[in-house]
Formats: C-alpha cells, sequence, structure tokens
C-alpha cells in the first residue's frame, strides 16, 4: 500500500511539473511572438534609439536625394562695333555659388534646434526666478526696490493717504452727501 501511495504522489507531482512546464512554454511563446513583432515594428525602433533612426534616415535622405546637375554655362558673346574690327568675345558667366557641403548642411538643419532650445532654457530660468520672489512683490521689486515701480509710493503713505476715493458726479451708486 505504501508503493501505490508513493506511486500516486509521484503522479500528481509529475502532472503538476508538466502542467508547470505548458503554462512556462505559452509564456515564453508569447513572448518569443511580441518580441518579433517588436522587431518588425519601425516605432519601437525609433522608441528605443532614437539617435541612431535619426541619422539612417539622414544619411538615408542624403544618399536618395540626387545631386544637382549644373548645366553648362552659356557662353555669352559680344559682337564689338561696326567701326572696330569683327572680333567676338566670349564672355564668362557669373560665378558659381559655392557649395555648403554636408557640415554647412548639418549647421543649416541644427541652428534653428539650438536657438530654440537655448530660448525654452532661458524661460524656464526667468519662470523659475519669478516664481522664487516672495509673495507680494512686483514685477519690478527684486530689481527697482519694494514698490510696484521705482520710486512709487507704498499704498498707506504719501498724498491723499486715507482719503476716501470720490466717485465722479453721475456714477451709480454715488450718495447725495459726496456731492
Amino acid at each position: 500500500m505504501a508503493t501505490a501511495k508513493s506511486t500516486t504522489a509521484e503522479i500528481t507531482e509529475i502532472q503538476r511539473r508538466m502542467a508547470q512546464i505548458r503554462h512556462e512554454l505559452h509564456e515564453d511563446v508569447r513572448d518569443a511572438v511580441e518580441g518579433a513583432q517588436s522587431l518588425t515594428d519601425w516605432r519601437s525602433h525609433v522608441r528605443h534609439h532614437p539617435w541612431l533612426t535619426l541619422g539612417a534616415a539622414a544619411a538615408l535622405g542624403y544618399l536618395i536625394v540626387p545631386k544637382r546637375r549644373e548645366a553648362p554655362a552659356p557662353a555669352i558673346v559680344a559682337v564689338a562695333p561696326a567701326a572696330a574690327p569683327a572680333t567676338s568675345q566670349a564672355v564668362q558667366a557669373a560665378p558659381k555659388k559655392k557649395r555648403w557641403g554636408i557640415l554647412g548642411t548639418a549647421v543649416g538643419l541644427l541652428a534653428p534646434i539650438a536657438v530654440r532650445a537655448a530660448q525654452n532654457y532661458a524661460i524656464q530660468y526667468l519662470e523659475k526666478w519669478i516664481a522664487a520672489q516672495p509673495p507680494g512683490a512686483g514685477p519690478g521689486s527684486a530689481l527697482f526696490g519694494s514698490g510696484p515701480f521705482p520710486g512709487a509710493p507704498t499704498p498707506g503713505h504719501g498724498p491723499g493717504a486715507g482719503r476716501r476715493p470720490v466717485a465722479p458726479p453721475g456714477t451709480p451708486g454715488r450718495s447725495r452727501d459726496a456731492r
């Protein structure tokens, strides 16, 4: 009887182990399928390697776009006046434009990006600086003093302090004794 119980225990252990292996195999196959899908998805490459894909796109664009073919410069022939001997002179065309090359193109592409990044940095710096000002401080208080404008009196001081403002005539809600 002891062998029957141990055999049953061994069989259940083997069945449990086989079920576990089937479950792990199913997960492994699912992971392999997801990995294969991510390899064929170009968005995952851009997400995981942005600079590499940017460089590859730039190189591909450089290779795909054909070079400009320059037309031969037309020779301009000037004919001498009738009084002079009949000789023709070939006048050179306008000088060719200098090509920038790949370095100039790269600078032309990256310069606006660098300027935008510098602007964003400056804006963030100013926002942090403004947020660090004490509450109630005016926009110029850090530069010019405690008032909102240089030389402006603080509220409650100066001429007219303590007087109630009088509304102009004809204002709704104006009392008769204020006239």
